[in-house]
């Protein structure tokens, strides 16, 4: 989950001795608006409210994907099955509105240090993508962090362990993170938003031809769990470099899969990332990728593991409905 990170307003509950439901009635009269985050062995919840109502409410268990309702009813249930340690964040107005409709977001497996790449460039480097994400910023020997969020490439705010209200546009909090990473050094946990798009949408992108969608869909995190499942299974044999083999792949197939050139920029998979040229053809790249990674899974002797593991993965239609068969 992704918490705020100014200092609580209030730390150190427990639920057991909470009426959830009139905390939230408490701290709208209290604070206006912000969010409770709860913490227990393999759980956590999160709600946002304002002066008004229940923005949302969270529920996310370890290693699942979160579930999202506009009711407290499914966090009350989490509540009734366990205890949670609490917090509290106040949310200005302009930070509840959006933290509470933050979308579904995916991390990059690989953390960036700050001696390999400064923020800055990092930053321009983003900005060239149109990226809309986060950057976890954590000040290394400190308890500073920082999250920044950006739109289309530009930044649009920060939730300062130092500062206040959630989001703060201000280039010199901005600026006071610069310091801090100049001084001790960082690192950078990238996490992208994924589009919510409705069954229409779904169906709609089904039907589309290769070049039709170029925003981020769910064709990008379908092929992103497909390679995380490859990188799991094969991670498990020793002495191996499942990225390196993978790519190394790509170039032993350029006949069969020009695009797959990495020096053309159509295509690249990074820190756990898939990333397409605006006029790439992404149907024709995703089936070129499945049909790489089975054969190196082939060589690996791995088919039986991984068939295994896509057996239990949920996700495989976004590929299969575009004629994409996942398994061999």
């Amino acid at each position: 989950m992704l918490v705020p990170r100014e200092e609580p307003y209030m730390q150190g509950l427990n639920s057991y001795y909470l009426d959830i439901a009139r905390f939230v009635e408490h701290l709208q009269g209290e604070i206006g608006s912000g969010c409770i985050y709860g913490r227990s062995s393999g759980q956590e919840i999160l709600v946002y409210f304002d002066e008004q109502e229940i923005l949302r409410g969270i529920i996310q268990d370890s290693g699942e994907r979160a579930r999202v309702s506009d009711r407290l009813t499914p966090v009350l249930e989490a509540l009734a099955r366990k205890s949670f340690n609490i917090r509290v964040y106040h949310l200005d107005a302009n930070a509840i509105f959006f933290w509470g409709q933050l979308p579904p977001f995916k991390r990059a497996r690989a953390t960036l240090k700050s001696s390999d790449i400064p923020l800055p460039e990092l930053i321009f480097r983003l900005k060239q993508k149109r990226f809309s994400g986060f950057v976890d910023v954590r000040i290394q020997e400190k308890e500073d962090s920082a999250i920044l969020f950006f739109h289309t490439g530009r930044r649009i705010g920060g939730s300062y362990s130092w500062g206040r209200g959630g989001l703060n546009g201000a280039d010199e909090e901005y600026n006071r993170l610069l310091a801090r990473l100049q001084s001790h050094g960082g690192t950078f946990a990238v996490g992208h938003f994924l589009a919510e798009k409705t069954v229409a949408q779904k169906a709609a992108e089904a039907e589309a031809n290769d070049t039709g969608d170029r925003l981020f869909s769910n064709l990008d995190t379908a092929l992103e769990e497909f390679l995380d499942i490859y990188l799991g299974v094969m991670g498990k044999k020793k002495k191996t470099e499942p990225v390196l083999r993978l790519k190394q792949t790509f170039l032993d197939r350029l006949d069969d899969y020009p695009f797959l050139d990495p020096f053309l920029g159509i295509f690249d998979y990074v820190d756990g990332s898939v990333q397409f040229a605006d006029d790439a053809p992404r149907n024709k790249i995703a089936a070129a990728v499945v049909d790489c990674v089975w054969q190196v899974i082939t060589a690996a002797g791995l088919e039986k593991k991984f068939r295994q593991e896509l057996g239990r993965w949920s996700y495989r239609t976004a590929l299969e409905e575009r004629g994409i068969a996942v398994e061999r």
